[in-house]
């Protein structure tokens, strides 16, 4: 979406060692509305990403001191998610194919037109949450109804009926929390209502877990011990894990996401301010 007089203008940060190239594109992104900084090579963009956060990068790939399949690749490995738009004169289709994980938004190769990129531009930034973090906290009493809506069947799928006296166990939920009584609370509440539940310690072990097994919705933590709930989701979206997650933590993590929007929940994921309450 092109910022409008309402709306905070989204930041993108534009990497190439042609310095025309360069310019150009800046000069269109900010006559579009958007606010722009430049990198003149790999090694200027990772440093400005590390100083501040962007909505989006715009990266050429052949660059002194860091290619931009090296700078997408420090991006990912640091569990940094934004979109990324590549442009190069000489695509390294091969490479992007043997890691899918860099996770690249869009491709374009040089010489392409300004229309192209902007539509780009355009569409990468319309997959970023714009709705406000106060919409999006679910306060304890209710949880229940923030489950059942995370794990509510597309209208498009049939409904499943339970037999008379029977349960149906068709959602699989993940549960992280370092907090063991917090972690089997929340597992005895989900369990007692029919849902299959996991719980794991840390988001070290909730990330091998998503990525090895199939659920349905995750609910985690975000302090804990070596890695955190923010850095769980980031490596998520960075490895395309369509998932909806609920956050229950004693703090919520609102600075997180100003600085880093890209991480932002959607209309599927919610926040909860811990304690978590004991259903009866």
């Amino acid at each position: 979406m092109t910022p409008t007089h309402t709306q905070m203008p989204q930041r993108i940060l534009v990497a190439d060692d042609d310095t025309a190239i360069r310019d150009t594109i800046a000069i269109s992104l900010v006559r579009s509305g958007y606010k722009v900084d430049t990198a003149r090579d790999g090694a200027d963009a990772w440093r400005a990403l590390n100083e501040r956060s962007y909505h989006l990068l715009i990266t050429d790939h052949k660059m002194p001191k860091l290619t931009g399949l090296e700078l997408i690749q420090k991006l990912r490995s640091g569990a940094m998610t934004l979109p990324v738009i590549l442009i190069s004169g000489m695509m390294p289709t091969e490479e992007l194919q043997q890691h899918p994980w860099f996770c690249v938004e869009a491709t374009l190769l040089k010489p392409f037109a300004m229309e192209d990129l902007l539509h780009a531009v355009k569409k990468a930034l319309n997959s970023l949450v714009e709705k406000p973090f106060s919409e999006l906290i679910v306060y304890r009493e209710n949880l229940a109804a923030a489950q059942k809506a995370a794990v509510a069947p597309s209208p498009q799928a049939p409904a499943c009926f339970p037999v008379r006296g029977e349960r149906v166990l068709n959602h699989h939920i993940l549960v992280v929390d370092d907090n063991h009584e917090t972690r089997q609370t929340s597992m005895d509440l989900l369990t007692g209502s029919g849902y299959q539940v996991e719980g794991v310690k840390d988001g070290v072990e909730g990330l091998e877990e998503l990525l090895t097994c199939d659920y349905d919705l995750v609910i985690t933590d975000n302090q804990m011990p070596r890695m955190t709930g923010i850095q769980m989701i980031a490596k998520l979206y960075a490895a395309r894990l369509n998932l909806p997650v609920i956050m229950a933590t004693g703090q919520l993590p609102t600075h997180e996401f100003a600085n880093r929007p890209w991480l932002t929940p959607d209309s599927n994921k919610a926040h909860l301010a811990m304690p978590l309450p004991r259903f009866p």
